[in-house]
C-alpha cells in the first residue's frame, strides 16, 4: 500500500525579485535571460531568494503532502541552499513552465556556463548533464568558488554580516 499524504497547506509565496540577488549574480542572470530571449525563447524567473518558510513548504512535498509533484527539494532549511543567500534563481519557460522542451533547458545551461553560473542539471560543470545523478533543470547559481551547497561557514557569514558578507566572500558583490 502506498504512502498516505496529508493535504497540501496554503502555498508560501515565492520571491521573484531580482533586486534581492547578489549584484554580480544578478547581472550574469540578466545576461542569461537576454541570451534566451535572443534565441526566441521565453525565460521566466520563478524564484530568487528563498525564505525559511518557503523552503519548509517545498520540503514537505513527497514527505508530508503531495499533489503529484513528488519530492521538490532535498533541503529542509533555506540555509542549506544558495537560494537562502541570494545566490540562486530558478528559471522556467513562461509558456511551457516546467515542461519546456529539452532545447530550452540545454540553452539555459549553455548560457549559464558562458556567463560563469552553475546550472543545476550539470553540477560537475563538464557540459554534459546526462552524467548527473540529480538534475534540477530550472536552477542557476553563482559559480566557483562556491560549493554545490552552502557550508557552515557561509551560514556563519550570513548570521554575522548578512548576505553582503557571503557575496563578498564568493566574489559576487
Amino acid at each position: 500500500m502506498g504512502r498516505r499524504f496529508g493535504t497540501v497547506p496554503a502555498e508560501v509565496p515565492a520571491v521573484r525579485d531580482l533586486a534581492v540577488l547578489a549584484p554580480k549574480f544578478r547581472a550574469a542572470l540578466e545576461r542569461v535571460l537576454a541570451d534566451l530571449r535572443g534565441l526566441g525563447m521565453d525565460p521566466l524567473v520563478i524564484e530568487t531568494l528563498r525564505t525559511h518558510d518557503r523552503q519548509r513548504f517545498l520540503y514537505g512535498f513527497g514527505r508530508d503532502y503531495d499533489d503529484g509533484r513528488g519530492t521538490v527539494t532535498y533541503s529542509s532549511d533555506a540555509d542549506e541552499t544558495w537560494h537562502g543567500f541570494g545566490l540562486a534563481a530558478d528559471v522556467i519557460s513562461q509558456a511551457d513552465r516546467w515542461n519546456a522542451p529539452l532545447a530550452f533547458w540545454e540553452a539555459l545551461g549553455r548560457s549559464a556556463d558562458r556567463h560563469g553560473l552553475l546550472w543545476g542539471a550539470d553540477w560537475d560543470g563538464d557540459g554534459d548533464w546526462r552524467d548527473e545523478r540529480f538534475t534540477d533543470f530550472p536552477h542557476l547559481q553563482w559559480g566557483p568558488p562556491m560549493r554545490r551547497s552552502p557550508s557552515p561557514r557561509a551560514g556563519r557569514l550570513l548570521a554575522s554580516g548578512g548576505p553582503p558578507a557571503v557575496w563578498r566572500e564568493v566574489g559576487a558583490l
